[in-house]
C-alpha cells in the first residue's frame, strides 16, 4: 500500500535548526525544501491525516544490534534496551525492537536532543508520528556496507551497523570492505518507505506522542446542539403547560369560591372584593384574617388531595376555631383527610357519624397549632 500523504523532516538540532524538509503524496515526492519554508511546500494542504517522521542525524543517536536467543522477544527487547542504557555515558532515552531471528535493534538519543528536537518541530506546527534514525531508513546490504547522505549528513550502513561516515569509524566497523555509495534519489526512496514501514521509532515510552482527544466529530457536535436545543425546547414547552394547567386550576377555584360568595351577597363582582369583605368581617370581630385563611387552606389542601372527600358546612368562631363537617361515601377517604390535615401541624377533633343516605359523616374543629 502506498503512503498516501507524508512530511519527511531532519530532526532540529542545536548545530542545525533549520533541516530540510520533504513532502510526500502517494509515494511521491512532491516537494522539498528547508523547514523555514514549510508554508511554501504544503502549499495550502491539510496535515490533520499526514504522517510526519522526523530523520535524527546519524552523530545524534547511536544504533546497537544484539542477540539473546534464549529470551522471548519481548523480553529481548526489554534486555537489550537495559544494556544500552548501561553502556552510554549520561543520561539517555532507549528504544529496542525486535527483528526477528533473535536480532533486537536498539536506539539512543540523549533527552536534551530528542526535547530541543521536538520544540523546534512544534515552532513549526509539526507534531511528529515517527522519529527514526538517519542510518536505519537506509536498507542494510547483504555485505559490505552502503554510503548515503541524508540531509546533509553521510551516513554508513552495513549489516548491524548504522553510524555516522566518518573515517575512524569506518576502519573500526568495517575494515577494508567494500562501500558502495548510493544517490540522492535512491536515498529518498527508502526515506519514503522508512516513513511507512520504520525499523524503529522514538516515540515511545516518555516521548510517545500524546494525541489530543476529540470528545465529538463535527457532525456528532452538530446533532449534539440538535438535541440540546430540542431539550431546551421541551423544557420550556413543559414549564409553560404546567403554568396553563395551575393557572385554568387556580381560575377555576377562584370561580367557585366567587360563586360561593356571591350566594351570600350577590353585589359581589369578583374574588378580590370577596376577599376585602371577609378582611372587614374579621375586622369588625377584632379577629385576624390570617388565621382563618390559614385554617381554611390547610382543610382544603387536605380535601382537594384526597379523592370523594367533600366539606358539606363551614364555620369560623371568634375564638379562632374553625368548624366543618366532612363527608364521605366511606371511613377511608375521611381518615385520608384528617391525617393529611394533621401532617401539617393543626389540632383537631373529629366526631364520625352516619347521615340518612349511609355516607360518613365527620363533625371537625380545626385550630392553629
Amino acid at each position: 500500500m502506498t503512503l498516501a500523504h507524508a512530511l519527511i523532516v531532519g530532526l532540529p538540532t542545536a548545530e542545525r535548526d533549520n533541516p530540510s524538509l520533504w513532502h510526500v503524496r502517494d509515494g511521491i515526492v512532491i516537494a522539498s525544501g528547508s523547514l523555514a519554508d514549510i508554508p511554501e511546500i504544503l502549499d495550502g494542504a491539510d496535515i490533520a491525516d499526514t504522517v510526519v517522521m522526523a530523520i535524527v542525524p546519524p552523530a545524534q543517536a547511536r544504533c546497537i544490534w544484539s542477540s539473546f536467543p534464549n529470551l522471548e522477544p519481548r523480553q529481548a527487547a526489554g534486555v537489550a534496551r537495559l544494556h544500552a542504557v548501561e553502556q552510554s555515558i549520561g543520561p539517555v532515552h532507549a528504544v529496542s525492537r525486535h527483528l526477528g531471528a533473535d536480532i533486537v535493534v536498539t536506539a539512543t538519543i540523549a533527552p536534551v536532543t530528542m526535547d530541543y528536537g521536538l520544540l523546534g518541530l512544534a515552532r513549526a506546527g509539526l507534531n511528529p508520528d515517527i522519529i527514526i534514525p538517519a542510518g536505519l531508513t537506509i536498507d542494510a546490504p547483504v555485505d559490505g556496507a552502503i554510503r548515503a547522505t541524508i540531509d546533509g549528513a553521510p551516513v554508513l550502513r552495513g549489516v548491524n551497523i548504522a553510524a555516522p561516515d566518518e573515517t575512524a569509524l569506518r576502519t573500526l566497523l568495517i575494515g577494508d570492505a567494500e562501500v558502495k555509495e548510493i544517490d540522492n534519489e535512491a536515498a529518498l526512496i527508502m526515506l519514503v518507505a522508512a516513513a511507512q514501514y520504520p525499523m524503529l521509532n522514538l516515540r515511545e515510552g516518555i516521548y510517545a506522542k500524546r494525541e489530543q482527544r476529540v470528545w465529538a466529530t463535527a457532525e456528532q457536535r452538530k446533532w449534539i446542539i440538535r438535541l440540546f436545543a430540542a431539550l431546551i425546547a421541551a423544557t420550556l414547552l413543559l414549564a409553560l403547560t404546567s403554568w396553563a394547567k395551575y393557572r385554568l386550576s387556580t381560575d377555576a377555584e377562584d370561580d367557585r369560591a366567587l360563586a360561593a360568595a356571591q350566594k351570600i351577597d350577590p353585589a359581589i363582582t369578583d374574588i378580590a372584593q370577596a376577599e376585602a369583605q371577609i378582611d372587614r368581617a374579621f375586622q369588625q370581630k377584632g379577629l385576624s384574617s390570617g388565621r382563618f385563611g390559614s385554617l381554611s387552606a390547610g382543610l382544603w389542601r387536605a380535601v382537594k388531595s384526597t379523592p370523594n372527600v367533600s366539606v358539606r358546612e363551614l364555620r369560623y368562631g371568634d375564638d379562632g376555631i374553625m368548624s366543618a363537617v366532612l363527608a364521605a361515601p366511606d371511613a377511608t377517604g375521611i381518615n385520608n383527610a384528617l391525617l393529611a390535615i394533621q401532617r401539617d401541624g393543626f389540632r383537631i377533633t373529629a366526631t364520625p357519624r352516619q347521615d340518612t343516605s349511609g355516607a360518613t359523616l365527620v363533625d371537625l374543629t380545626m385550630r392553629m397549632p
